[in-house]
Parts: structure tokens; C-alpha cells; sequence
């Protein structure tokens, strides 16, 4: 376990923001283009924390890679949180954390062995399969300038056909009320609309995002702006990408003409 003190100083106080709600004190690392550390925000909400917001800027200045970040987690990942010392990473496991230590009851994350089962199930689901796809599809496009692997499409569509089969009989992706299951993989799957692929066609699952989208009252603020973020660092991926690949016919035209 990784502990640190807490020295607002060397932080910076102009890079947080708190927001109080109760007696507790929780440090939350976090960017708000990542869609994991939106769930663990949601849940903060939820909960109604109080929290020491610290925004980092992955994108642009690798605020992840610094030093300090680094010693406190050595994934240097977000979300992040430090409660009175405890260092805790990984978003599902900072789900369940935060509700097994704060929550009022276990309505988010229930203690009763089956249904907290079908809460798990659905938190493997998506880092396993639903998530994992996310990434295995859009990562290479976004990175690397792929086209898109149509073997890694259909494991993202066959992820979003399992999603809305659950979602079929169920209310919530764990039964009949909102845990902190759906908190992640409504992060998850409102991601898509940062790189404008339409979930609209699954229409189990575009009920329930516009159910959840209407009944958490903080799903702009811990939403929106975070895929608004996404949504302008993947388009100035795809122009870099154009330009880079423009570059390149020219240089082949150049070289070509000379032979």
C-alpha cells in the first residue's frame, strides 16, 4: 500500500474543487474523458461525499506520468482515491469501496450473497467483455490510424446484443433498482457517443441510458462534459491522422516521380 501525506502546496489548490456533502473527506483523482472515472463520480454523487476533486490532464501534459502520481499509484491510472491515506485504484473496486464504507445502505452494492452476485456479474461484464471491446475496437483507430478491424466491430456489437438481452426483462442491469453496476456500464456505453457510434438500434439499452439519463439528476455534470472532452480529442486524433496519411501519399508521389 502506497501512503502519502497531504500537502496541499505541492498539489495545488487552483486544480481542485470540493464538494461537500457530508463528514467524510475523500481525495478523487480523476480526468473526465475517462468513462471509469465518470462511474466513480456518479457514485460519489450518489453517495453524497465529500470530495476533493484533482482534474489531471492526461491528454496534453501526461500529468499521469509525474512523479508524485506515480509513487501514489504505480499504474499511474485513473480514477484514483485517497481516503485519509488509503490509496485505492481500479473504478469497480473504488465502486464497491466507497458504498461498502459510505453508503447508507447496500441498495447501490448489496450485501445479501445473490444479489450481490448479479451486481458482480454485470462489474466483470463490462471490464471483461463490454469495455474490453470498447477499447480492442477504437484504441487501434485512435492510436494507430487503423480503419477498424471488423473482427473486433463484432465483438463490440456482439457485447452491446448481450447488454440489451439482459436489459429485455430488467428495469436496471442487476435487477429492479439502480446499483452501482449500472453506474459503470452507462459510463461505459455513453462513451460511444464521443466517437458517434449510435447505440440507438439496441433499443432495450437506449431505453434504459434515456431512463438513467432523465433520472440522475448529476448525469450532466458528471457525463456530458467529460464526453464532450473525448469527443474533441478524438476529432483532433482523426485530423492528425488525415494530415499525417496526406503527408505520406505526397512523399510516395515525390519519390515516385523521381524514379
Amino acid at each position: 500500500m502506497f501512503r502519502r501525506k497531504r500537502n496541499k502546496n505541492k498539489i495545488g489548490m487552483d486544480s481542485r474543487k470540493k464538494m461537500s456533502f457530508s463528514s467524510c473527506s475523500v481525495e478523487f483523482i480523476y480526468m473526465a474523458a475517462s468513462p471509469p472515472c465518470r462511474a466513480v463520480w456518479m457514485c460519489i454523487k450518489e453517495l453524497g461525499i465529500d470530495v476533493d476533486m484533482r482534474h489531471i490532464d492526461m491528454y496534453k501534459k501526461a500529468e499521469h506520468t509525474q512523479p508524485w502520481f506515480v509513487k501514489l499509484n504505480p499504474q499511474h491510472t485513473v480514477p484514483t482515491i485517497n481516503d485519509d491515506g488509503f490509496i485505492l485504484w481500479e473504478s469497480r473496486a473504488i465502486l464497491g469501496y466507497l458504498v461498502n464504507k459510505y453508503g447508507k445502505d447496500d441498495r447501490l452494492y448489496p450485501t445479501e450473497p445473490q444479489k450481490r452476485a448479479l451486481v458482480d456479474r454485470m462489474l466483470y461484464f463490462d471490464i471483461g467483455t463490454l469495455y474490453k471491446s470498447m477499447v480492442d475496437y477504437f484504441q487501434p483507430i485512435l492510436y494507430m490510424g487503423s480503419s477498424g478491424d471488423p473482427q473486433k466491430a463484432n465483438q463490440l456489437k456482439s457485447s452491446l446484443d448481450y447488454l440489451d438481452q439482459y436489459l429485455e426483462i430488467e428495469e436496471y442491469v442487476a435487477g429492479d433498482n439502480l446499483t452501482i453496476a449500472d453506474l459503470a456500464i452507462l459510463a461505459t456505453v455513453t462513451h460511444l457517443e464521443g466517437v458517434e457510434w449510435s447505440y440507438k438500434s439496441y433499443e432495450n439499452i437506449f431505453r434504459w441510458v434515456t431512463k438513467l439519463k432523465t433520472e440522475l439528476p448529476y448525469y450532466n455534470e458528471c457525463n456530458q462534459g467529460g464526453i464532450n472532452m473525448f469527443k474533441d480529442w478524438v476529432k483532433l486524433r482523426r485530423e492528425q491522422a488525415a494530415a499525417t496519411a496526406a503527408e505520406e501519399a505526397a512523399k510516395s508521389v515525390r519519390k515516385n516521380s523521381r524514379t
